[in-house]
């Protein structure tokens, strides 16, 4: 086997590293290097500046061809969770009769499968615009005959599934990778996610039964992977890792960012940290006080890993494994454990010393040098997808395999939208038919012209490496059109006579709530409203009548002011009618007011109220007298508005000696009393007039 040349391009370092494949013993590390960007370059696992990118590139890949004798033209690297996107998808094969499943059957499988990812991240996008590379997966589970195993290679049975977790990054994330390597010669082969390579060296195949958390922490984000029941299940990402440390360093203490990030380091080997600041200026500090600083942000990015752990597993997992170079962030590993409230025991730095089937290059050390060495074994196992490019109208497009297959998905991967596959259709006209939506389609356009290799084809066709597609766009259909006349039901005319009057009753059609004629274009958008002349209801919205709106009329009864509401009556060849009905030919049709005679509001005069020893009672009247203008009416009497009307109840005022019955007396009276009477607390006769209202005593003395 051939060595690999695995190359991980950090936010803060880059780092490279050439092994081969051991049958005894595991991964052979011929040489490595490592070296750091001159200036901020790379922001999150972006590439934001390709030319400083790459000369920290090509000073590696020098430093390794000395080292190795050869050159080196190929390469694996590694995208970082900047932007990741993941899905979970399954694909299932059947066969007519039972066959054994070998490793390529089952691969092929596993590649329909992240088929299936793409198309449903794809379809879950608001933007179908914005194009995805799969930068790798890792199967979840597999099934044989409904039965689910740990491995479907060497089992036999007419049906096998599989499920697998698909990771994706934007196009503009593994573009950037690709022009840095560009710019130095090197050739793409394999590339796969940070996450993913780091956890194929730091947790061995045994250990991911387990429910293990690995979070690899570069400069600029902190990539997360989860393992359970034997694989990787779940990856995520936090925006942010040792540079936030850094720059709250620098902010503090006024110092330039390589300064703070050689104080940073420091702050593992020493006590007391010398340096110069921005201005010059000598500085002695201790670690207590550094870490003071950086104590609140090293709190906020365990917060924030543990955050996402917690969403991606659901549940904390049985220990947390660091990796990468802010891993060995003071404080952090503690933090976590205390955020997840697991022991601190369960919070480990995973490093290259404790790798067991890693040999070779005793130089490279530390938990930074795990991601690489993943890359590798990856590129070597594999596990890595393979890049090549075909050719669309005469442009070179950059593809990985699992993104290729038809020729539809090469014109997606050259930015050309499915929409101009075919012509676009004629715009469509649309309109509100008295509430309800409705449309009127243009036609549709030709399908665009396709050939591969000059030989007409269609866009299921599957590719092979350099296939060069022409194509040329469909050709729009035409819009829709149509006036009012198109879409109006047939309806005659009909003469009827509407209070007294004859007149002819048609359909009616607003446009925008103007009245329009059958001739007339329909606008898109437009809201019609038609009133056909078929029953009493839409008469009534033609006249503007409603039915059930009544008239009002204001009167008086004794001084106070009552308003009454006047029904309409409806009656249809004068015949008295409740609801809508049909109208026909020649039907009269009469709507009048429903007047409200006296009788109808059953009016009763009030009681009097007087208080009698205290007790409040009501002297009911004797009779009802009902006059207008001093005038007695009838029951009969039809309500007009503005009456005035008086309601009375007694010819006469009562007398104290009315009120007598409503006293409660003594059963027994003392010999020689006499009956004192008063009204309003002033003596009173059997004879003294009362009013509404008086205070009227009868007692014993």
């Amino acid at each position: 086997m051939e060595p690999v040349f695995a190359l991980d391009i950090g936010t803060r370092m880059v780092m490279g590293l050439v092994m081969i494949k051991n049958k005894e013993q595991g991964y052979e590390i011929l040489a490595s290097a490592r070296t750091e960007h001159k200036q901020r370059a790379m922001y999150d696992g972006q590439v934001h500046d390709v030319d400083e990118v790459a000369r920290a590139v090509i000073k590696v890949k020098e430093t390794l061809e000395k080292k190795l004798g050869v050159p080196l033209k190929q390469v694996a690297v590694a995208a970082a969770g900047r932007a990741l996107r993941t899905e979970v998808a399954f694909a299932e094969h059947k066969e007519l009769l039972p066959v054994r499943w070998e490793r390529e059957a089952v691969l092929a499988l596993e590649m329909e499968a992240v088929h299936h990812a793409l198309r449903q991240l794809q379809s879950s996008k608001d933007d179908d615009s914005k194009s995805y590379h799969c930068v790798g997966y890792s199967s979840i589970a597999c099934w044989n005959e409904g039965e689910e195993i740990s491995n479907l290679i060497g089992q036999r049975g007419k049906v096998a599934k599989v499920s697998v977790i698909a990771t994706f990054l934007p196009r503009t994330v593994v573009d950037g990778l690709v022009a840095v390597l560009g710019r130095v010669g090197l050739e793409m082969t394999s590339l796969t996610l940070e996450p993913i390579a780091a956890g194929q060296a730091a947790i061995p195949t045994n250990m991911r039964r387990l429910n293990l958390a690995l979070v690899d922490i570069g400069a600029g984000t902190a990539d997360i992977a989860l393992t359970r029941n034997g694989s990787f299940f779940a990856y995520g990402m936090v925006p942010m890792a040792g540079d936030e440390v850094t720059e709250a360093i620098c902010a503090h203490f006024l110092l330039d960012f390589k300064v703070g990030e050689k104080l940073k380091r420091e702050l593992n080997t020493k006590a007391q940290l010398k340096f110069k600041d921005f201005l010059g200026a000598k500085v002695v500090v201790t670690k207590e006080e550094v870490l003071n600083v950086i104590k609140s942000v090293v709190e906020k990015l365990a917060q924030s890993i543990s955050m996402e752990i917690l969403n991606l597993n659901s549940d904390i997992p049985q220990a947390i494994i660091l990796i990468g170079g802010g891993s060995l962030t003071p404080m952090l590993s503690k933090m976590v454990a205390e955020t997840l409230g697991i022991p601190q025991n369960r919070v480990g730095i995973q490093v290259r010393e404790r790798l067991g089937e890693i040999f070779g290059e005793k130089s490279l050390k530390g938990p930074e040098s795990i991601t690489p060495i993943g890359i590798g074994i990856a590129a070597i196992e594999g596990n890595g997808l393979q890049y090549y490019t075909v050719m669309v109208n005469s442009t070179i497009v950059s593809i990985f395999e699992l993104q290729l297959a038809t020729v539809a998905e090469a014109l997606l991967a050259a930015g050309i939208m499915p929409r101009s596959f075919f012509g676009k259709p004629g715009a469509a006209l649309t309109f509100e038919w008295n509430g309800e939506m409705r449309v009127i389609k243009g036609t549709m356009g030709s399908p665009a012209q396709l050939s591969v290799n000059s030989q007409p084809c269609k866009l299921e066709q599957a590719l092979k490496v350099g296939d060069q597609i022409a194509f040329t766009p469909g050709e729009p259909g035409e819009d829709a059109q149509a006036c009012l006349a198109d879409v109006l039901p047939a309806q005659a005319e009909k003469w009827i006579t509407w209070n007294g009057q004859r007149e002819v009753y048609i359909p009616q059609v607003f446009m925008n709530d103007r009245l329009v004629c059958a001739t007339d274009k329909i606008s898109d958008g437009c809201k019609i409203t038609y009133i056909p002349n078929d029953d009493l209801e839409n008469l009534f919205k033609q006249k503007g009548y409603d039915s059930q709106k009544t008239e009002e009329i204001e009167i008086r009864i004794n001084g106070e002011t009552h308003k009454l509401d006047l029904k309409r009556e409806i009656l249809v060849n004068g015949c008295e009618v409740e609801s809508s009905c049909l109208i026909h030919e020649g039907d009269s049709i009469e709507v009048r007011t429903k007047q409200i005679t006296l009788g109808e509001l059953r009016l009763q005069p009030k009681h009097l109220v007087f208080s009698v020893n205290g007790v409040e009672i009501e002297y009911p009247p004797q009779e009802t007298l009902i006059s207008f203008r001093g005038v007695p009416i009838s029951e009969a009497q039809l309500l007009t508005d503005g009456m005035d009307l008086s309601v009375e109840g007694y010819k006469q005022m009562p007398i104290l000696s009315d009120l007598l019955p409503y006293v409660k007396f003594p059963d027994e009276v003392p010999p020689g009393s006499s009956l004192k009477l008063s009204v309003n607390g002033q003596p009173a006769e059997f004879t003294t007039v009362l009013h509404p209202g008086d205070r009227m005593t009868a007692t014993w003395n």
